[in-house]
């Protein structure tokens, strides 16, 4: 792509954005979004608030956990099963504090064979932070849900702990920032107690892949939509012809992709930014640290969202943004008046559909099993990498070499769509009649390509 090419982006993109802006129907949207944020939080908490609370283990078969600490700070006589009993499904669960390493307590769970219904707590700092690991034998009467709410219960404590105690330093309270497991065991035949391989995701990170994947899907819907209206109204009121006379074709398309993309993005960070604010005064007014609403987010989801990976999925999510905007863009520039636009846009919402649907069974076989063949195409697909791998970056269950190899897909697939979409913008720019058909846009850049030589 030349620089000449791309002289005078800035003042289109400039130029859009502002407009956009002033639109009263960017003020209406705006004005509504913020609304609805304000108003999700507080109606939650009414609706749903009493059951935020509630576990869906009735009552658990649990009857002794073997507490096997190795939180070296807490402080002596801090029980962090001190509240357990609270809980009406662990009332009759009795925990026994032991002295005896981890590997020791797991063979004497072991000798007490398939049948027991213990289970061990083995609270230890982890890599992250701190990981409360809740271990059952395999086969048993114990479930993973009843680890699964006991395990939860216990972070909860350690949390109040860390409220409590804010004299601690900063390399013990960094630690607390934590992220608990549940570790599933099998006894063999030979008497080993062998990890069952579970690779599928909770709700909690279900929810978190599927809101990111919800956000940049509408976030490209929407403004690939606008970019596809911007360059057909341009076309037919004639502004192009003028504008052609100081700013490249390829300049023009890019600044209305930007200035849209842009506009759409800092429409949902408001949205994002209103909501939180909502959720702390929803917290403030109900009397709770916890709102309805956070209670639903896992502990330590944001354990991977380092510095590297959060510029990782920015970068994954503007390249998927701006290839459906050049392709809706390249659909605006096929026709010459908006009567005509839905039915050249049906190419980019056909295209746009599977992307989103593929990212939707994507993120829902996730929940079986985050390392299926399926999960790892979508990683990957241009279509769908935008939308399903930066959840799974975040929830921590796709690797950083696919969302690499996604990024450096979706580069070769803009640079190639954007000349494309800027040759046909260029080629069709003053074009007044019917309705381009994919077939001619093919023929015309073919011999565009035959004339060059």
């Amino acid at each position: 792509m030349k620089s000449n090419e791309l002289r005078g982006t800035g003042e289109v993109f400039r130029f859009t954005l502002i407009q956009t802006i002033k639109s009263k129907a960017f003020i209406v949207s705006v004005v509504m979004l913020v609304v609805i944020a304000l108003l999700t939080s507080p109606v939650m908490q009414l609706i749903k608030g009493g059951a935020a609370g509630t576990k869906k283990v009735k009552t658990s078969n649990i009857e002794t956990a073997y507490v096997c600490n190795e939180l070296p700070f807490l402080p002596t006589g801090y029980e962090i099963t001190g509240n357990v009993k609270d809980n009406e499904a662990f009332a009759n669960v009795k925990f026994e504090t032991v002295q005896d390493s981890f590997e020791e307590i797991s063979r004497k769970l072991e000798d007490e064979g398939s049948e027991t219904k213990n289970v061990i707590v083995h609270p230890k700092v982890g890599v992250k932070g701190i990981t409360v690991e809740v271990v059952r034998v395999g086969g048993g009467a114990v479930t993973t849900d009843e680890c699964n709410e006991l395990a939860q219960i216990l972070c909860d404590n350690l949390d109040k702990y860390k409220r409590m105690y804010s004299g601690l330093p900063e390399e013990e309270l960094k630690v607390l920032d934590y992220e608990y497991t549940v570790e599933i065991n099998y006894l063999t035949e030979s008497g080993e107690i062998t990890p069952e391989v579970d690779d599928g995701i909770g709700g909690g990170q279900f929810g978190i892949a599927y809101a990111i994947m919800f956000i940049v899907s509408m976030i490209c819907i929407m403004a690939s939509t606008q970019v596809a209206t911007a360059v057909v109204t341009d076309k037919s009121s004639r502004v192009v012809e003028l504008l052609l006379t100081s700013v490249r074709p390829m300049a023009l398309l890019m600044g209305k992709i930007l200035a849209m993309l842009v506009a759409t993005v800092g429409q949902y960070a408001l949205l994002i930014l209103v909501f939180v604010l909502s959720n702390k005064i929803t917290g403030a007014l109900f009397g709770t640290e916890q709102t309805y609403i956070t209670s639903l987010i896992p502990k330590g989801v944001l354990s991977n969202l380092t510095v590297f990976n959060a510029v990782t999925i920015l970068v994954l999510i503007a390249l998927g943004m701006i290839f459906y905007a050049t392709l809706a863009g390249l659909c605006g520039a096929m026709v010459s008046k908006l009567e005509e636009l839905q039915d050249a846009l049906k190419y980019f919402t056909f295209t746009s559909i599977i992307g989103m649907y593929c990212a939707i069974g994507a993120i829902i076989s996730m929940q079986k099993s985050a390392s299926n063949a399926f999960v790892k195409f979508c990683e990957i697909f241009p279509l769908t990498s935008p939308m399903t791998t930066p959840g799974a970056r975040i929830i921590g269950v796709a690797p950083m070499s696919y969302a690499l190899i996604a990024i450096a897909i979706l580069i070769v697939l803009d640079l190639l769509t954007i000349r494309l979409a800027a040759g046909v913008y260029e080629g069709l720019i003053t074009n007044m009649g019917n309705r381009v058909t994919p077939k001619e846009v093919i023929a015309m850049m073919r011999n565009k390509k035959g004339g060059a030589k």
